[in-house]
C-alpha cells in the first residue's frame, strides 16, 4: 500500500510540473540583447534609415535622364479647320477663285471648301537630360547622404535609451527580489520570536501586551511583502514589454556583486562630449542648413539642359516621322530678389543652429559632470549603508542577547530588526543605484 502512494505522489507531482509553463532564465546581457532585437521603438528607428536610403536613391535618380512618351488618340463632331474660298479676304481674288473654279473646278473634282483636322493619332517620346541646374542635384544627393547619417546616428541614440531603460528595470526588478529575501528573514525571526514569547507568556515571564506587539510587527511585514510583490509583478511587465517577452515566465539569474570604485571610469567632460553621438547630430544639423542655403542659392543660378524628341502624326495627310535634338538655358532674372531675402533667413538657420550646439554642448558636459557626482554619491552610500548594516547585525545579536537575559524588552528587539531591514535595504538600494549610474555615465562618456 506504501509503495502505491509514492507512485501515486510521484505522479501527481510530475503532472504539475508538465501544467506550469518553462521558465526563460535571463541575464541583464540577455535582456539587453532582446531589447535591441525586438523595441518597437528601435524597429522604427531602424525604418527611418530605410526611408532615409530611399530618399537618397530619389535624389541620385535626379542624375539620370528623363524619359517621356505620349499618345493622343482624338475623334472630333467637326473639323477643328476649315478653308475654303469664301475665307479670302481680298475681293478681286475671291472673285476670280470663283471664275475658275466655276469653270474648271467641277471638272477637276475639286470643293469650294476644306475641312482639316477631324480626327487623327498623335505619337511622341522625349528624353531630357540636365546639364547644370545651379548645383542643386549635387547638393540634393549630399543633403539625402547626410539624412542618412542622421538617422543612423538618433538610431544609436535610441539604442542607447533602450539599453539604460532594459537595466534600469532589470536591477530594479532584482533589488525588490533582495529585499523580499530580507522580508523572508525577518518574519523567519519573527516567527522564533513569536515561539519564544509564547513560552515566556506562560510562564509568567513575558506580558500578553508583547504578543500584540509582535502581532503588529508581523502584519507590517506582510503588507510589505505584498507591496514589494506588487512591485516586482509590475516591473517585469514594463521589462516584458521592453524586451518582447513574457513577463510571467521571466526569470533573473543576475545578482547583485560587488562593485568596482567609480575612478576607473572618469572622462574629461569635454572630450566625451565630443564622442557622444548627439554631438555627432548637432554637427549633421549645421551641415545640412549650409546645403540648404546652396540649394536655395542654385535657382537662382542659370539652369542648362539638352534633350531629343521623336513624333509622329496621322491629322495631315503624307505625314512622315520626325525627331529632333534641342537644348534649353534658362535664367532666372525676377528671383534674384526672392532669393536674396531666403538666404537672409538661411544665414539666419546656420546662426541659430550653430548657436544651439553651443548651447547644448555646455549642457551636456553639465550632464556629464553630474552623472559624475551621481556616481561617487552611489559609491559613498554604498560604503555608509554597509557600514550602518555592519552596525544593524551586531546591535541585533546585542539586543537578542540581551533580551533572552531579560535585559530588554521586547520593542527594543523588534526595533532592532527593522533597522537590520532598513540597513539592508538601504545597502540593496545604493548598489543598485550605483550600477544605474554607472551605466547612465559610461554611456555619456561612450566607455
Amino acid at each position: 500500500m506504501k509503495k502505491y502512494i509514492i507512485i501515486v505522489c510521484v505522479l501527481l507531482s510530475k503532472a504539475i510540473i508538465a501544467q506550469e509553463p518553462d521558465k526563460t532564465r535571463l541575464s541583464v546581457q540577455d535582456c539587453i540583447e532582446m531589447a535591441l532585437e525586438n523595441n518597437i521603438e528601435l524597429k522604427n528607428s531602424h525604418l527611418e534609415i530605410y526611408k532615409a536610403r530611399a530618399t537618397k536613391n530619389e535624389a541620385r535618380a535626379e542624375y539620370f535622364p528623363t524619359i517621356s512618351a505620349q499618345a493622343v488618340a482624338f475623334d472630333a463632331l467637326n473639323p477643328m479647320l476649315t478653308f475654303g474660298i469664301e475665307d479670302i479676304d481680298n475681293a478681286q481674288l475671291r472673285q476670280l477663285l470663283y471664275t475658275l473654279y466655276a469653270e474648271y473646278g467641277a471638272n477637276m473634282g475639286l470643293d469650294k471648301e476644306y475641312s482639316f483636322v477631324q480626327n487623327g493619332v498623335m505619337l511622341n517620346a522625349m528624353a531630357t537630360e540636365p546639364i547644370y541646374v545651379g548645383g542643386r542635384i549635387r547638393n540634393g544627393n549630399k543633403l539625402a547622404n547626410l539624412g542618412i547619417d542622421a538617422a543612423e546616428t538618433q538610431a544609436k541614440v535610441k539604442e542607447d535609451e533602450v539599453c539604460l531603460q532594459t537595466e534600469t528595470l532589470y536591477w530594479q526588478i532584482v533589488a525588490l527580489q533582495e529585499k523580499l529575501a530580507t522580508l523572508d528573514q525577518l518574519d523567519r525571526l519573527l516567527d522564533t520570536l513569536d515561539k519564544d514569547l509564547s513560552g515566556a507568556i506562560e510562564a509568567g515571564l513575558a506580558m500578553p501586551t508583547d504578543q500584540f506587539k509582535l502581532k503588529v510587527k508581523q502584519n507590517e511585514s506582510q503588507l510589505n511583502r505584498k507591496k514589494v510583490i506588487d512591485g516586482i509583478t509590475l516591473l517585469k511587465m514594463a521589462l516584458a514589454q521592453t524586451i518582447g517577452a513574457d513577463w510571467q515566465t521571466m526569470v533573473l539569474t543576475d545578482t547583485l556583486g560587488m562593485e568596482t570604485e567609480p575612478t576607473a571610469y572618469y572622462r574629461q567632460p569635454n572630450e566625451a562630449v565630443s564622442l557622444r553621438n548627439e554631438s555627432h547630430l548637432l554637427e549633421l544639423s549645421i551641415e545640412a542648413e549650409k546645403l540648404k542655403k546652396k540649394m536655395t542659392l542654385g535657382e537662382a543660378l542659370p539652369s542648362l539642359l539638352v534633350g531629343g524628341s521623336t513624333s509622329y502624326h496621322t491629322i495631315l495627310d503624307n505625314t512622315k516621322p520626325n525627331a529632333m535634338v534641342f537644348a534649353v538655358l534658362q535664367v532666372p532674372i525676377t528671383d534674384w530678389h526672392k532669393t536674396s531675402i531666403k538666404l537672409k533667413k538661411h544665414n539666419l538657420d546656420a546662426e541659430m543652429a550653430e548657436n544651439t550646439r553651443h548651447d547644448l554642448t555646455e549642457k551636456m558636459e553639465l550632464q556629464t559632470n553630474q552623472a559624475w557626482f551621481n556616481l561617487e554619491q552611489s559609491w559613498l552610500r554604498i560604503t555608509m549603508a554597509q557600514t550602518a548594516l555592519d552596525d544593524a547585525e551586531a546591535n541585533l545579536k546585542i539586543t537578542e542577547d540581551y533580551y533572552e537575559a531579560g535585559l530588554v524588552a521586547l520593542s527594543d528587539v523588534l526595533e532592532a530588526q527593522t533597522m537590520l531591514k532598513q540597513s539592508r535595504d538601504e545597502l540593496t538600494d545604493s548598489r543598485v543605484e550605483y550600477r544605474i549610474n554607472l551605466v547612465t555615465y559610461r554611456q555619456l562618456t561612450k566607455d
